[in-house]
């Protein structure tokens, strides 16, 4: 159980890494700003506000564009992931663990949807990786809108 814990902190430590360097803080901001964009927009059509409406559509090409940009970027990164993935999935896992039927037990009568109470090595895998991912993301601050910046105002 040890060990896959440890390699997926490893697998969430590279593309944390991976992440911080194909997004700046200035795609960060970028996002932030264009969601800040998108919220206006939809608050503006629901109130009605026409022209309110008028001066956020004059922006609206800008907003895409950046999408575009910054979306590629995170295109990329998503492959990477799902790369490194199923590279040490099937490169380091599968054949150290294939073999074995359970791995970890949860505790008591707690039971996960579809998998029951004892993980096989994939599902304790998954588990570490979601585990282990928020408090890395957090410790890089690779969250969207989170820049080195902005933490420190607030």
């Amino acid at each position: 159980m040890l060990e896959i814990f440890l390699i997926s902190a490893a697998v969430s430590l590279t593309t944390s890494i991976l992440r911080r360097r194909i997004l700046t803080p200035e795609d960060m901001a970028k996002m932030a700003e264009s969601q800040k964009f998108r919220r206006m927009l939809l608050e503006a059509q629901r109130k009605g506000d026409k022209k309110m409406l008028q001066k956020l559509m004059r922006k609206r090409d800008y907003y895409r564009k950046i999408d575009a940009e910054v979306g590629k970027k995170n295109i990329i990164l998503l492959i990477a992931s799902i790369a490194i993935f199923y590279i040490v999935f099937l490169g380091v896992l599968n054949p150290l663990y294939g073999g074995l039927e359970v791995v970890a037990t949860l505790p008591g009568d707690m039971m996960l949807p579809f998998v029951g109470n004892k993980l096989d090595y994939l599902m304790w895998y998954v588990l570490c990786l979601f585990a282990i991912n928020f408090p890395i993301n957090k410790l890089f601050q690779v969250s969207l809108g989170q820049t080195p910046q902005s933490q420190k105002k607030g």
